[in-house]
């Protein structure tokens, strides 16, 4: 199987995307297996490693709630490398999932997971805190 998926990798260096298809993968990946050994460590925020920064003890119920969210945060990162590198596969990476823009390099470099461009996103963020309100 990883025979087949490198030589499917390596077929993608004539992407149009400008560090190199190859290159990008192994971001992708790179920060893949960090964020899942995340999760299977079960993170930073456990009890001995937070106690002593406040001023008062957090409930028990309040810890798991952290837990979870921090949790939620890292699966729905792993979702968005999983799906950029799938874009990588179909050579959609580096268009904007919205209005099929290019996604700025600058953006990709800082965000490699990115799936719209500034525009789209900034869009999307004054929607959601309008809904907020």
């Amino acid at each position: 199987m990883d025979g087949v998926l490198l030589q499917t990798v390596e077929a993608l260096g004539d992407s149009r995307f400008v560090a190199g298809t190859g290159e990008m993968w192994e971001r992708l990946q790179a920060e893949k297996e960090e964020v899942e050994r995340e999760i299977l460590c079960e993170g930073p925020l456990l009890q001995e490693n937070v106690g002593g920064l406040q001023e008062c003890e957090p409930s028990e119920s309040d810890i798991r709630e952290i837990e979870w969210r921090h949790r939620e945060t890292l699966e729905e990162r792993l979702r968005a490398l999983n799906d950029a590198q799938d874009r990588l596969m179909d050579g959609g990476y580096g268009r904007c999932l919205e209005c099929g823009d290019q996604i700025d390099a600058k953006r990709l470099v800082a965000d490699p997971a990115a799936s719209s461009c500034i525009n789209c996103q900034r869009l999307a963020e004054k929607e959601s805190l309008n809904r907020t309100l």
